[in-house]
């Protein structure tokens, strides 16, 4: 611990706590998620490196958050040393820039996933419409908390007597907007999901996965109850259980969005709702054999031939972004959809009479 500080009562364990157990849970999941796209020859999109972003400015705030308690942050602040709460503050100020970054990096790459995966153009359109409001507040309210106080430098050291938004208003708008996008991405899937062809074990396996996500809502919820008293207290560095729940919310999220390319473990771990999912889990992405010649075409591959006869299967492609789609049961025809994947098979049966074989092994010696 920085010397200088009056020993005394402390509540950097709310901090320190949850972040160990996230340094090592969140990785864990991040890994499974980047593990599973390569193992299945998925490719990498721009939503896992969107969550990885997020992971990166989560992992800033963790950081930034345990080295403050190192200088005070948790402790009275009567008992810190001027220089030791300057600098406590100091890094709690820069960690909420990097909190409003990881929080809706999370939102935009769930979105991300949701345009992977579902092609209904209203649904597409939702998706796009939601990530340009998400990026814009991310924008906003990132600009609002850098320049939350005019000089700058007054958002850590009121003795400059700065000229300050509210913070509580600040606070509130911000979990607002983020519980309200939450429930938002959280219902987005479930109608296509509902009225798609799966098997209702599939249907049902899918949509607890996407459902998971209520649990941020939830941490979101939580947080904002602690807002007013954390804001508004005297005691800043010591009254910080809006801290813990902000580690909590952000390393949720960042979980959350990886579930759904975490099916096997879930199906390990909960067999009675994902086992149907487990059963089908090979035919959940459609790989086709991609032509080396031509960025973007794509080749039909063909089975191997047997003796009593062969079969022929070919992949059509006609979005090159996705390889992970559900594809729109809406429109009643066969005909394929502008975005998705349209798989067909055709079977044949060849034969020989044994003349035919004998005047073609005759041909071969």
């Amino acid at each position: 611990m920085v010397s200088g500080n009056i020993p005394g009562e402390s509540n950097a364990a709310q901090v320190r706590i949850p972040c160990i157990i996230f340094f090592v849970l969140t990785p864990v999941f991040l890994f499974i998620r980047f593990w599973s796209r390569i193992a299945k020859r998925s490719g990498l999109g721009w939503d896992d490196w969107t969550i990885l972003l997020s992971f990166t400015c989560a992992l800033i705030v963790q950081i930034l958050m345990m080295i403050s308690c190192e200088y005070g942050f948790g402790q009275h602040i009567k008992n810190l040393a001027p220089q030791n709460k300057l600098m406590a503050l100091k890094l709690f100020y820069v960690a909420q820039i990097f909190y409003k970054l990881t929080i809706n990096l999370t939102k935009i790459s769930i979105l991300l996933l949701y345009l992977r995966i579902f092609v209904q153009r209203w649904f597409r359109i939702s998706c796009y419409t939601l990530m340009a409001l998400i990026t814009c507040y991310m924008i906003a309210t990132t600009a609002s908390s850098i320049w939350q106080c005019k000089p700058i430098r007054g958002a850590w050291d009121k003795s400059m007597q700065p000229t300050c938004i509210s913070l509580t208003k600040n606070w509130y708008a911000n979990a607002g907007f983020s519980i309200a996008t939450d429930i938002l991405i959280l219902l987005l899937p479930m109608q296509p999901i509902w009225t798609s062809q799966l098997s209702v074990a599939h249907k049902r396996a899918l949509m607890l996965v996407f459902a998971m996500g209520s649990f941020v809502t939830v941490t979101s919820i939580m947080r904002a109850t602690t807002l007013r008293f954390s804001t508004t207290s005297p005691d800043i560095t010591y009254d910080i259980a809006s801290t813990l729940w902000t580690m909590i919310e952000e390393n949720m999220a960042i979980i959350c969005a990886c579930l759904p390319m975490c099916r096997m473990l879930l199906a390990i771990l909960f067999p009675a709702w994902f086992a149907g999912s487990k059963a089908s889990s090979s035919e959940d992405y459609v790989l086709s054999d991609r032509s080396g010649d031509q960025p973007g075409a794509w080749r039909p591959y063909v089975g191997p031939r047997h003796a009593e006869g062969f079969n022929q299967s070919e992949v059509l492609r006609t979005d090159g972004a996705s390889e992970e789609c559900i594809l729109d049961s809406l429109k009643g025809n066969d005909a394929p959809s502008e975005i998705g994947i349209v798989r067909k098979t055709t079977y044949g049966v060849t034969y020989e009479t044994d003349t035919e074989a004998r005047n073609k092994y005759q041909q071969d010696a």
